[in-house]
This record gives C-alpha cells, sequence and structure tokens, in this order.
C-alpha cells in the first residue's frame, strides 16, 4: 500500500483500491460457492456485484492496476479465473494463461474456464 508523504498513512484511494480488492476476492469465492451448489439466483446476486467491482477497479485507472494484478496472481483458483474473465480485454495475456491453466481442471472451474477461452479466442466476448 502506497504511504502518503507527509505522514505515512494511507491515502484514500489507497483504501478505497484495498476495499475493492478485498470485496472482488470475496464476491468470487461467494460466485464460485453458488455455482458449485447450483444455487442460480445467489450466483447471478454474485455476478452482478463482481461487474460492478471490477468496473469500479476499471475506473481507478493506474490506482487500480496493482489490485487487478494481484487478483490475476490470487493463489485461490476462484478469484484468480473470474479476475481473469472479468479483465481479459486489458490484462490479455495474464488472463489467457490463467484461463488455460484452469481449463486444464476436470471440475465445474475447469470447464467454466474452458467455455470462457472458447469464447474468447472465437471473438464471441461480448461488450
Amino acid at each position: 500500500m502506497r504511504r502518503s508523504w507527509k505522514y505515512g498513512e494511507p491515502t484514500m484511494s489507497d483504501e478505497k483500491v484495498s476495499r475493492l480488492q478485498i470485496r472482488f476476492t470475496a464476491a468470487a469465492k461467494a460466485h464460485h460457492d453458488a455455482i458449485e451448489s447450483m444455487d442460480e439466483v445467489r450466483a447471478v446476486s454474485h455476478a452482478r456485484l463482481i461487474e460492478g467491482l471490477a468496473c469500479s477497479l476499471r475506473q481507478l485507472g493506474d490506482a487500480g492496476h496493482g489490485a487487478v494484478m494481484a487478483l490475476l496472481a490470487c493463489d485461490e483458483d476462484a478469484v484468480a479465473g473470474m479476475a481473469a474473465v472479468c479483465f481479459i480485454r486489458s490484462h490479455t495475456e495474464n488472463s489467457v494463461a490463467i484461463l488455460r491453466r484452469l481449463s486444464e481442471k476436470h471440475d465445474l472451474l475447469g470447464f467454466r474456464a474452458s467455455v470462457a477461452l472458447e469464447r474468447w479466442e472465437a471473438g464471441e466476448w461480448g461488450p
């Protein structure tokens, strides 16, 4: 976290970025759990939240870049996979690599990653 030059305190922007990153991580885990338990209502709710959080991180530009990179590098596959899907346009190389790695898994997350990767490579990625 960056520190303000005068007092060594986190800046408001840093705090906002950190909160968005934490909320994205929690929502991605909750979305994954909802998908695994076949709870469509919860999955859709968390997907909308994730979309909004990703949009907020994008709007922060350079300030949000570090958070996006941390999400893509997350050790939890559900979080890294969701970040890859959300940020594939702006972080294509990292996102495609994550989706390729996840698509090798023989579970629902692997299947979802392979479908996302196929759609991206076919040019079917929606706006």
